[in-house]
């Protein structure tokens, strides 16, 4: 590759990324009443703050309480009723006289 077209393709990357370094980064906001802290975008948009360990961001909350895996168990419960409803309607159909 040339050189003129090393410069071009350098030149091209940096305009590309531009629109990514355009966003602003979410501001961290702490309830005064729950001690809770949430992300706050500056489009207008809200949203929970984790640690790490991936549980809430608030005082009463104590960590590795296990949110993740909570949540993890929880969508196995309902992928597990899903199906069975598939089933019964599978079961259903092929009943049909």
């Amino acid at each position: 590759m040339n050189r003129s077209a090393r410069r071009f393709a350098a030149a091209l990357a940096a305009l590309l990324a531009q629109p990514a370094a355009a966003l602003d980064r979410p501001v961290v906001w702490r309830d005064e009443d729950t001690g809770c802290a949430y992300l706050l975008t500056p489009q207008g948009g809200i949203a929970p703050r984790y640690r790490r360990d991936g549980t809430l961001d608030c005082p009463d909350v104590v960590a590795g309480t296990g949110v993740v895996e909570n949540m993890g168990r929880d969508i196995a419960r309902g992928l597990d009723a899903l199906q069975r409803e598939v089933d019964r309607l599978r079961e259903r159909y092929n009943d049909r006289p």
